[in-house]
């Protein structure tokens, strides 16, 4: 798709260039992202939660249900990341890894914030009263929460490190190579520790205040095999639309780019772009539970980002241990 792309921005650029042909493609990239953005990613996403959810209230019990709905709407980040293993690349561990900082201030930020302006505009402030109140009087599981999507995104950074040798808020102007698959396993052990540290903590939560987990709003939840995998394959789909974009405009548009990026531009799309891209599953389910003004649905809406925060690890252990072992074969793969 990457060579696809590229020919058709060459081809009109040159053939079109009395009209612009040269902008056509940023323009088409545009609208293609908002398609993607807008209804690909949301419409699979929201098919495979919900099957998830039903399923795993069905098949694994109501008290799991919870971590099932956060950890499925990371599967547009682990969808990316397997399509851009497959495509030879390694940058796209940035996207789960990325997805743990952009679920901190999308869902503990920008989701509050939007529902509360939302209310205070739309004549709800009552609304908007209650959703404080609501906060407040739950501050200590807010700041569990807080504190453990934190943790998470404190591991993701140090496996980034490890990964690339630079700090994911770090610009270096030379080429970035892919560590060697002794750093890429090590990193996968960091994320390990990482994710065991959640589970216990989330055990320990659900003994603490067992009817935040057992009386959770179900009614969107359908118990269906069928809606599950259409979910996936679409948005597997729409993974291959998007890594294709990225892989193309690191090509093209590599010189501007780089100076926002640096070298390592196909991972940090990945990790800024990709990553916010794919953590609209989770801003979507935290907005609707926020709204929902009850202590089990504000519990799903926090874990938009913690739990969501650990599964992002376990995605990456995947595909570190993947990488790792190709490239201790010999493979060739590049950042």
């Amino acid at each position: 798709m990457q060579d696809l792309l590229v020919r058709l921005h060459h081809y009109q650029t040159e053939t079109f260039a009395a009209y612009g042909g040269q902008h056509w493609f940023l323009i088409q990239s545009i609208i293609l992202s908002l398609i993607v953005c807008r209804w690909g990613i949301p419409i699979t996403t929201d098919m495979m939660v919900n099957a998830s959810a039903g399923l795993a209230g069905k098949h694994l019990g109501e008290k799991n249900r919870t971590l099932v709905i956060n950890a499925s709407t990371n599967n547009p980040e682990l969808a990316n990341m397997l399509v851009s293993i497959g495509m030879g690349r390694a940058g796209g561990i940035g996207n789960p890894l990325g997805s743990n900082f952009a679920n901190i201030y999308l869902m503990y930020l920008v989701a509050p914030v939007w529902l509360l302006l939302k209310w205070s505009m739309t004549g709800k402030s009552a609304l908007a009263k209650q959703l404080c109140g609501l906060l407040k009087a739950e501050k200590k599981l807010v700041f569990s929460h807080i504190g453990m999507a934190t943790l998470m995104f404190a591991f993701s950074s140090v496996a980034y490190w490890m990964i690339t040798g630079i700090h994911q808020f770090s610009r270096q102007s030379e080429g970035v190579e892919l560590k060697p698959w002794t750093y890429l396993l090590a990193a996968a052990g960091i994320s390990l520790i990482g994710v065991i540290i959640f589970m216990v903590w989330d055990r320990s939560a659900q003994r603490k205040r067992p009817e935040l987990f057992d009386s959770i709003d179900s009614e969107d939840h359908n118990e269906c095999w069928k809606s599950f995998f259409i979910g996936t394959g679409g948005l597997i789909l729409v993974s291959l639309v998007l890594n294709g974009l990225f892989l193309a405009w690191s090509d093209i548009y590599a010189t501007t780019l780089s100076t926002f990026l640096g070298a390592a531009i196909f991972a940090g799309l990945h990790y800024f772009v990709g990553a916010l891209v794919t953590s609209l599953p989770e801003l979507r389910v935290a907005t609707e539970n926020y709204a929902k003004l009850s202590a089990p649905d504000l519990n799903t809406a926090l874990a938009s980002a913690s739990a969501s925060n650990m599964t992002n690890l376990a995605i990456a252990i995947l595909g570190l241990i993947i990488i790792g072992v190709l490239s201790a074969f010999g493979v060739h793969i590049v950042l």
